[in-house]
């Protein structure tokens, strides 16, 4: 699940809404994982099943420090390989 906002929105106003849709998703699988982005930051978050359900929110990523854009590419390189 992706929830995009413009980029003069923190990505972090996305959160709610993903986390709305990942619960709705949530019912047939254990674990979902979403990202929440602005397109300069990125937030991935996982919701697994419980009671109550719980997620957990990922450090941010981002195109503009070197080492966390290198760290989101690999992260959707591996997301490519899936």
């Amino acid at each position: 699940m992706i929830e995009a906002k413009n980029s003069s929105v923190s990505a972090l106003e996305g959160l709610p809404q993903l986390l709305t849709y990942a619960y709705k998703n949530l019912e047939p699988k254990n674990l979902v994982w979403g990202l929440t982005t602005n397109g300069l930051n990125y937030w991935f978050v996982y919701l697994q099943q419980g009671n109550p359900p719980t997620y957990q929110l990922l450090p941010e990523l981002n195109l503009i420090e070197s080492e966390r854009s290198l760290q989101l590419l690999q992260v959707l390189k591996a997301i490519c390989k899936q």
